[in-house]
């Protein structure tokens, strides 16, 4: 399999997660902030999702999986204890949905990256399923090159590319703005 990397907005995208332990909570918590719908599906849950799911965060059918879970998602993730049913439930999903199977990524159409991101800077890290654990290392090493200060570095950078982009000025004079506005950022 061949996986390309992409940018996606799933805000406000319904989300179906089978499982609520402790690798179904981080892509719960990932879909969340993406701003996502999301509803679990788990039979028990983690501390987190009973409190999202007390708050009206997110759905919780407290049961294990039927295959009518899938009819209305967007984005499924597959993160259950069970490969039987991780398997189930990406062999059942359609070809409009985003799938992914945590413990058997050739099962889904996505993979979840180790992400590091800093405002606007994201930086995603995936080893193709060979080591998710050196894939965190790599983004943990990279996290110490690309620190705090970028939030602020790049909101300034995106303001002076809007001001560039909405000038008056003539479209070579901006393009010549843009290049030096990117090459005068020191990594």
């Amino acid at each position: 399999m061949h996986w390309v990397p992409i940018m996606v907005d799933f805000h406000d995208r319904s989300a179906v997660v089978f499982g609520a332990g402790r690798v179904a909570t981080r892509r719960i918590h990932w879909l969340l902030d993406a701003g996502a719908r999301v509803t679990v599906v788990a039979p028990v849950a983690s501390e987190s999702v009973r409190q999202w799911a007390d708050k009206g965060v997110l759905t919780w059918k407290q049961r294990t999986f039927e295959p009518e879970d899938l009819d209305e998602a967007q984005i499924v993730v597959a993160a259950t204890d069970s490969s039987e049913i991780n398997g189930s439930v990406g062999d059942r999903s359609h070809s409009g949905q985003w799938v992914n199977v945590v413990d058997r990524s050739e099962r889904g159409n996505f993979q979840v990256p180790a992400r590091l991101t800093r405002g606007r800077l994201t930086l995603a890290v995936s080893t193709g399923g060979a080591s998710p654990v050196l894939a965190v290392k790599i983004r943990d090493a990279l996290s110490e090159c690309f620190d705090d200060t970028w939030e602020k570095r790049l909101e300034k950078k995106f303001r002076e590319r809007r001001e560039i982009k909405e000038s008056d000025v003539d479209s070579k004079e901006k393009q010549e703005r843009l290049k030096r506005l990117a090459t005068d950022v020191p990594l």
